[in-house]
């Protein structure tokens, strides 16, 4: 073998697909080639080339050469030469994960959402090919599901990824950012725990703790987070839960909030204690407690900042 020995080392999906489709034929056209799929760049050529070599005669294929050919697609380092043997930090999700995403090309993006090339061709080759075939990221992202998924190499489930991928990303560049409650004061941290976390918390027959993960500017950082269940001041409520859990969402200071079941906020000494070795363990890892919240009923609340400051000190 022959004509096309070298090319297929060298573009192994491109040239895999025409030959896939060429050897379904006894007497491979232009026309059927196409109408199998083939690209019609790819199949005049390399049918030509096929030609001029004596390996496709006028009434079809010459048997040894049809043989040879069929051999060769099933040898693996066709189907995966071209991923295997870029360098580890090289290959996309590897490459992501050291660089960022931002790193990748948008064929090595269209690459980690397929995850695996069609029979014959890598992943890095069939994402080029897709993008070259339908106008690029831009082109792909304009086609329905139900087209997606007649492309040959995607089929449903890879279709409805790409789209929902594609999908996501128009509704995040639309998307207005939610504005993060600011909490500086304890009137602030308490007008949001009355309204967001008291309904929760005042049906609950057992205390809860939680981290109110704060940035620089005192500003929530996602969603309060419960730290544990029961008494507040047992073995699960000390600093190391309760700053794994800040620290975890990317807090430089915390708030914490945790509820009286009978509804008086009044603070017990052991609330007091637990807070003293909050505001400590805060110190140590630079993650300063602003303030230690007690809910009760009808919307009551203490602010142990407020009360007591020097526990914070």
């Amino acid at each position: 073998m022959a004509a096309l020995d070298l090319v297929l080392r060298e573009r192994p999906g491109p040239v895999g697909r025409f030959l896939r489709a060429a050897l379904d034929q006894d007497a491979p056209g232009v026309s059927a080639l196409v109408a199998a799929g083939v690209p019609h760049w790819d199949a005049a050529p390399l049918l030509r080339r096929l030609a001029e070599a004596g390996e496709v005669g006028p009434q079809g294929w010459i048997v040894e050469f049809r043989h040879a050919y069929r051999a060769a697609l099933t040898q693996p380092e066709v189907a995966t030469r071209q991923l295997a043997q870029l360098p580890a930090s090289e290959r996309p999700r590897e490459k992501a994960l050291e660089r960022g995403v931002d790193a990748l090309g948008d064929a090595e993006l269209l690459a980690v959402l397929l995850r695996t090339g069609p029979a014959g061709e890598g992943v890095l080759e069939f994402a080029s090919r897709l993008l070259a075939e339908h106008g690029g990221l831009v082109g792909l992202s304009r086609l329905p599901p139900e087209v997606l998924a007649e492309l040959p190499g995607l089929g449903p489930a890879k279709a409805v990824e790409l789209a929902a991928a594609c999908a996501m990303g128009v509704r995040i560049a639309s998307a207005t950012p939610v504005e993060r409650p600011q909490l500086k004061s304890p009137e602030e941290v308490a007008a949001f725990v009355v309204e967001v976390l008291s309904p929760a918390l005042l049906r609950l027959p057992h205390e809860e703790l939680w981290c109110l993960a704060l940035d620089p500017q005192c500003r929530l950082i996602g969603r309060p987070r419960t730290v544990t269940r029961g008494d507040v001041d047992g073995v699960d409520a000390g600093p190391r839960a309760f700053f794994r859990t800040a620290l975890a969402a990317g807090a430089v200071q915390a708030v914490a909030v945790h509820n009286h079941p009978g509804g008086d906020p009044a603070p017990s000494a052991a609330d007091r204690a637990v807070t003293r070795r909050l505001c400590e363990a805060g110190r140590a890892i630079d993650v300063p407690l602003r303030d230690h919240l007690i809910v009760g009923a009808n919307g009551r609340f203490t602010s142990l900042f407020r009360d007591d400051p020097g526990l914070f000190r």
